[in-house]
This record gives structure tokens, C-alpha cells and sequence, in this order.
């Protein structure tokens, strides 16, 4: 999956109480185009530098998987986030290099949206808007409303 947007998306603002629609939205989006191809479909939240991007794919099941590597954060950040999500119920990579969480297909939109500003923000994460792109399996851009 591309490391930058191919096509400027909608914005997350973690500071504006309409970001959860916003969320809510893009996670709709994911799930729907994930099953109208056939394709897993990930949608990746931008970062500021030295922070954790967020991706949120849609499998063509319905199921949304919610995921974080640390390639990019120093050691004590990593280890903050890590115990942050670990505590939030989500699952160590096999390569414990990043977390997940699954949703089973059906979970309301909104759900998946508070988790996801919930990721955002942990460990302290600057409140700046952050950039929303999507793609399907075979890197075919997926708008995003």
C-alpha cells in the first residue's frame, strides 16, 4: 500500500466534534468499496513526523481491521503506545513491530470512529488534522467522501 495519498482525501481534525462523522464516514466507505471489489481496501491516516499512522482496512468479509506499526517512533514512545493499545484490548503483531484490532462485520461505523480518534490521540499525539487516502488490493485509488 502507498506511503502517500494518490488523491487528496477528507481531513480528520481531532480538535472539531464533527471528526467522528468523518471517521464514521471513512470507515463506511472502506467497508462498502472493500465489498463492491472483492479486494481488501485500506484507507492510511497521515502522521505528523516521529508519530504512528493508522490504517483502516475493509476485507470483502465486512470485517474492518484497525492497525498501527512503530517503525517511526522512538523507543519510549513506542513503548507508551504500545501499553496504551495493548490496554485497549488490541494484539501485538507477530513481528512486535505494531498492533491491531479486529471488528467483526456488522460493528457499527461509529464504533470503529471513536476507536480510531481514541489511536490518534494516544501517547500525546499533536491535535493536527491529519490526511485520509484509500486504496484497494491492487492499487486502484478508493474515494473517500
Amino acid at each position: 500500500m502507498s506511503e502517500t495519498p494518490a488523491a487528496p482525501g477528507p481531513v480528520i481534525d481531532p480538535q472539531d466534534f464533527d471528526a467522528i462523522g468523518v471517521v464514521a464516514d471513512v470507515v463506511v466507505a472502506v467497508r462498502a468499496a472493500a465489498i463492491e471489489r472483492g479486494l481488501d481496501v485500506v484507507a492510511t491516516v497521515s502522521a505528523p513526523e516521529g508519530r504512528h499512522r493508522l490504517r483502516i482496512a475493509g476485507r470483502s468479509s465486512g470485517h474492518l481491521v484497525l492497525s498501527v506499526r512503530w517503525d517511526a517512533l522512538t523507543t519510549s514512545r513506542r513503548n507508551m503506545v504500545t501499553d496504551a493499545l495493548l490496554g485497549l484490548g488490541w494484539d501485538r503483531d507477530e513481528d512486535g513491530e505494531g498492533a491491531t484490532h479486529r471488528y467483526p462485520p456488522g460493528t457499527d461505523a461509529t464504533s470503529v470512529a471513536f476507536e480510531v480518534l481514541t489511536v490518534l490521540t494516544v501517547g500525546g499525539t499533536p491535535p493536527e488534522p491529519r490526511t485520509v487516502w484509500a486504496q484497494d488490493a491492487e492499487g486502484a485509488p478508493v474515494p473517500l467522501p
